[in-house]
């Protein structure tokens, strides 16, 4: 395991001990969910970039329409 040190507002470090114990996990283990839901969703959004693209490269119509010819 790696250790990290993540310097978070006062207010921002609050809310997330309050919510961790709220749903009855540490604040570690809210971190590391935390992190594995970013880089899900941004694996994502560069999903669906690639694919945009690829449907834009492939229509050259629908680039016309939107102005990128």
């Amino acid at each position: 395991m790696t250790t990290i040190a993540v310097h978070l507002p006062e207010d921002v470090a609050e809310q997330l001990a309050a919510a961790a114990a709220a749903t009855g996990v540490s604040v570690n283990v809210a971190m590391v969910q935390a992190a594995q839901e970013w880089i899900h969703a941004n694996a994502q959004r560069a999903r669906e970039r690639a694919r945009m693209l690829d449907v834009l490269a492939e229509d050259p119509q629908l680039r016309a329409l939107l102005g990128d010819d």
